[in-house]
């Protein structure tokens, strides 16, 4: 099949990319944050390739499909995030670490770093698994390759190419992976919008999607957007704040047109193939059956190009921060070694879980869900200036992160209020060991 063949084209031009920027690692900071040189199309690209993964576009389709024009609320809310962390950004200049539980380490001490390594890292490997699942959904539409096949294909491909290049094959790539993303997803739009439609969608808000859900959206969602790891991976890349500031401007303006476009989509999907089951993919569906052969081949490689560049930034973040629990920072050649090893076990393990859930929204909300109980908040407050006593900030983390798996494993039709209610107890456990300084 030509499709097999473009593919695997496809695949040894990344693995080509990864293996030319192994040879020009000369350090931690080439591999960790791409030697702090990256410019606004660099950072830009990278921000929003990172962002535009299967959870967001695939999801951001699914989400229009169930619930009509709420479907724009999932990029939406990312770019309400990136809009908070402007403000912040100036705050980092004189940070000199690789990444978020540093971050915290300078904050609030040692024990902190360690336990948020251990969070994020653990959380990561769901939202790894999520792009993994997307992969293997878009080359089981165009090629013949069985779901559990793709599963283990793209997720070696992942690794290695993570192991290779680190944040330097990334951000060199990423670039050109967006340009396939919004190439493909506006050639599939303009196609659908010249297509009559009698079907009328529900408003933004409406019985499938509340206030709560919204609410929680941004808790789980938005928040991790102006305090999360893998966004903090792209700023810590950036030559300087002024960089940073720019591309975060120009990422939003690109993400709120495109919420509405990825809904339109999936509320076209929803008129014209009502009775999908829970496992297909509304915007694969479309593309399968109502697409020309050379549009939709053109957005299954964007959308294999999303899924890549999130998967090997959520892959390399997990990876670092955990091997940061071991070698305490990431300034020295061992530590990339230390990643290497731990790329491909992470990979392993997200792979499982790809094998194992095989709903993409559920594996990501429920990695967000553990990470922002746990960590928004002392994050938040720690760079504003605020500083809690050591076993008060440890107690928040671990109640809020607890409360927050609880409510999403076991919370049913409550799980938003659990969700809630664990930003509430992280907040209170805060505000009882609050030191008498700000920095």
């Amino acid at each position: 099949m030509v499709e097999n063949l473009f593919l695997n084209l496809y695949f040894l031009g990344i693995l080509a990319v990864g293996y030319n920027s192994f040879k020009k690692i000369k350090d931690s900071s080439h591999f960790f944050i791409a030697n702090k040189e990256a410019n606004v199309l660099q950072v830009t690209g990278s921000l929003l390739a990172t962002i535009l993964g299967s959870s967001a576009v695939l999801g951001s389709v699914s989400l229009a499909y169930s619930s009509g024009w709420a479907g724009i609320w999932l990029l939406l809310c990312g770019a309400l995030g990136l809009g908070a962390l402007l403000p912040l950004i100036k705050k980092f200049e004189k940070f000199k670490g690789f990444n978020l539980p540093e971050l915290l380490g300078s904050f609030y001490g040692e024990e902190v770093r360690i336990l948020s390594s251990f969070i994020i890292s653990i959380a990561w490997i769901g939202i790894v698994a999520a792009q993994i699942m997307g992969a293997a959904q878009i080359i089981g539409i165009f090629t013949d390759i069985s779901y559990s096949n793709a599963v283990v294909i793209c997720g070696i491909i992942f690794i290695i190419y993570t192991i290779l290049g680190g944040q330097l094959s990334i951000i060199k790539t990423d670039c050109i992976q967006l340009l396939f993303i919004l190439l493909g997803v506006a050639v599939c739009f303009l196609f659908i919008s010249n297509i009559d439609m009698t079907y009328t969608a529900p408003n933004i808000f409406n019985e499938k999607f509340s206030y709560s859900d919204l609410l929680v959206l941004v808790l789980t969602y938005s928040s991790t957007f102006f305090v999360g790891p893998d966004i903090y991976s792209r700023i810590f890349c950036a030559k300087d704040s002024s960089v940073a500031k720019k591309s975060i401007i120009i990422s939003i303006l690109i993400l709120i047109p495109l919420a509405f476009i990825l809904a339109k989509i999936g509320i076209y999907a929803a008129g014209t193939f009502p009775d999908l089951t829970s496992g297909q993919s509304p915007l694969l569906h479309v593309a399968a059956n109502t697409l020309p052969k050379s549009v939709s081949l053109l957005l299954y490689f964007g959308l294999l190009s999303a899924v890549i560049s999130s998967a090997d930034t959520s892959l390399l973040t997990a990876s670092s921060i955990f091997t940061e629990i071991f070698t305490k920072n990431l300034k020295n050649i061992k530590s990339i070694k230390f990643t290497r090893f731990f790329i491909g076990i992470f990979g392993i393990f997200s792979i499982l879980v790809a094998l194992k859930l095989k709903f993409i929204l559920s594996s990501l909300l429920l990695a967000l869900s553990v990470y922002s109980g746990a960590l928004i908040i002392p994050c938040f407050v720690g760079i504003l200036g605020y500083r809690f006593k050591k076993h008060y900030i440890l107690s928040a983390i671990i109640l809020g992160g607890c409360i927050a798996l609880f409510g999403k494993i076991y919370g049913g039709s409550n799980a938003n209020y659990i969700l809630i209610l664990a930003f509430f107890v992280n907040s209170l456990v805060l505000v009882m060991g609050r030191e008498n300084k700000t920095l």
